[in-house]
C-alpha cells in the first residue's frame, strides 16, 4: 500500500494554486521536486515536512488525503470490528478476518495485519463460545509485553483483545495504560480510545467482583479530563458511576444516573450502545442480586 507522496503533494499544490517556485523556494531544486513528484526519487523527512508547511497541511491531514479522504486502514478496521461486535454480526466478523488474512499474504512484512487478524480471530472465538485460539492470543500478548512504552497502536490492540488476558495481565498492562493517559487524552481520537480502555478494564473487574480494582479504575475514570465535545464518553462515565452506586447498594441514586445516561444515548440515536448497556444493567442486577424495585 505504497502511495506516491510526491504526486499527492503536487495535487494539493495545484488545487491550492501555489506556484512551484514558491513551494520549493528554500527547500529543494526544481529537478529534485520533479523527480519526487514522478516517484523517481524520495525526499528527506525535513524537506517533506517543509513542503507540507508551505501548503498549510498537517501530516495527519496529508495522510487522510493520501488515503482517499478516509482514515487509516487500522482505524477503519477497528470501527468495523467494534460495530460488528455491538451488532453480534458473526458473518461480518468472518468477512473482516478473511480480508485481513488476505492482506497478511500480500504484505508479509507488515505485522499490523497479523495483529488485526489475531484480534479478530479471538473475537470470533469469544462470540461463538469456543476456546480462544492460543496462537493468536500469544501473538498479541507477547507483542504487548515486549513493548516497554505504548503508543496509540498498542492501546488499540489491548482495548480490543482485553477479554483474552488474565486479571494479573490486565493489572500489569494497566500501568502502561496509565503512563500514556496524560499524553493522549488531549488528542480527540486518541483521547477517546484511552478513555474507553479504562471503561473496558472497569467492566472486567466488575465481572470478576474485584472491588479494590473497581475503585482504582473508577478513580482513574473520574479523574480523566474529557473535552467538552466528548459527550458520548461523558455519558459512559455517568452510566458507570451509576453502576458503581448500584453495586454499593445506593440503589436510588444509581438507577437515576443509569437512566439518565440511557436517555442521552436514546436521544443521540445510539441504538446499539443503548441496547447493549441496557442489557448490561440487567446482568449487573442479576450478578449482584440487586433489589431495584424498592
Amino acid at each position: 500500500m505504497e502511495e506516491n507522496y510526491g504526486k499527492i503533494v503536487s495535487n494539493i499544490r495545484t488545487a491550492k494554486g501555489v506556484p512551484i517556485g514558491k513551494l520549493i523556494s528554500g527547500v529543494c531544486s526544481r529537478t529534485a521536486y520533479r523527480n519526487f513528484v514522478m516517484n523517481q526519487t524520495g525526499t528527506s523527512v525535513d524537506n517533506f515536512m517543509r513542503l507540507l508547511a508551505k501548503l498549510h497541511v498537517s501530516y495527519t491531514e496529508f495522510k487522510y488525503i493520501a488515503n482517499g479522504f478516509e482514515t487509516d486502514y487500522e482505524q477503519r478496521f477497528v470501527i468495523d470490528l467494534q460495530k460488528a461486535i455491538a451488532q453480534g454480526n458473526l458473518k461480518r466478523l468472518d468477512a473482516l478476518l478473511q480480508r485481513t488474512l488476505n492482506y497478511c499474504a500480500i504484505y508479509e512484512n507488515d505485522e499490523k495485519y497479523r495483529h488485526l487478524a489475531c484480534i479478530t480471530q479471538l473475537t470470533i472465538d469469544k462470540m461463538k463460545g469456543n476456546q480462544l485460539d492460543e496462537n493468536a492470543r500469544q501473538v498479541v500478548t507477547n507483542y504487548l509485553i515486549r513493548c516497554e512504552t505504548w503508543t496509540h497502536y498498542e492501546l488499540m490492540m489491548f482495548n480490543n483483545a482485553m477479554f483474552a488476558f488474565s486479571l494479573d495481565q490486565i493489572r500489569m498492562f494497566r500501568e502502561k495504560v496509565i503512563h500514556n493517559l496524560e499524553k493522549y487524552q488531549n488528542l480527540r481520537v486518541y483521547g477517546s480510545e484511552s478513555f474507553r480502555v479504562l471503561i473496558n478494564m472497569l467492566m472486567v473487574f466488575i465481572e470478576s467482583r474485584n472491588h479494590r480494582d473497581i475503585r482504582i479504575m473508577m478513580g482513574l475514570i473520574n479523574n480523566y479530563q474529557l473535552n467538552e465535545d466528548m459527550l458520548f464518553e461523558e455519558t459512559l462515565r455517568l452510566y458507570f458511576t451509576g453502576i458503581l452506586d448500584l453495586i454499593n447498594q445506593r440503589i436510588s441514586v444509581g438507577m437515576t444516573k443509569v437512566k439518565q445516561a440511557l436517555e442521552v444515548l436514546s436521544i443521540l440515536n445510539a441504538k446499539d450502545y443503548h441496547q447493549n448497556l441496557k442489557q448490561y444493567l440487567d446482568q449487573i442486577i442479576l450478578k449482584y442480586d440487586l433489589d431495584v424495585k424498592g
